[in-house]
């Protein structure tokens, strides 16, 4: 889904349209600070379940890479949008370790998934995505920005 299409959003030109995209910003900077936050100083639920990843800008493109150590890529599942991309994949078990005590079991197996939102809007249909030891490194060109909508117009001086 766009962001332009969500219901919260105001159409453009509307006569609130300069505040509500002030309460955009600030939602978009508190998800932001709440991400931050979450990813530093949150551990993940039962030491599993969660990718890592850096995401940055860089000659107009977003960059995204995601830690997946021990995966194959077919087993990885991509989905990009206009403003988050979703990374699903699931970690089998390497093996079985047949033992009456288990003395500490860290590593994790399962499905594991992430919602990455994007600092900026991009073109989904041309993202291209690589793969190499473990890293993967996801490149989205960017949505050039819209000009703002309405009409100009000039103002006459009345005598």
């Amino acid at each position: 889904m766009r962001r332009s299409d969500l219901p919260e959003r105001r159409e453009r030109g509307s006569w609130w349209n300069p505040w509500w995209m002030g309460i955009d910003k600030l939602q978009e900077e508190i998800s932001r600070v709440f991400d931050e936050f979450s990813n530093r100083f949150m551990p993940p639920v039962l030491g599993g379940g969660a990718i890592s990843v850096d995401v940055y800008r860089k000659d107009g493109n977003v960059i995204v890479e995601a830690e997946l150590p021990g995966l194959d890529p077919k087993d990885v599942d991509i989905k990009v949008y206009e403003d988050k991309v979703i990374l699903r994949a699931e970690k089998g078990a390497s093996r079985e370790v047949e033992s009456e005590e288990v003395i500490r079991s860290e590593r994790y197996y399962g499905k594991i998934s992430r919602i990455i939102s994007l600092p900026v809007e991009v073109i989904p249909e041309k993202a291209k995505a690589k793969f190499k030891n473990g890293l993967l490194t996801i490149t989205i060109p960017e949505k050039e920005p819209e000009e703002e909508g309405g009409y100009r117009i000039n103002i006459e001086m009345e005598d």
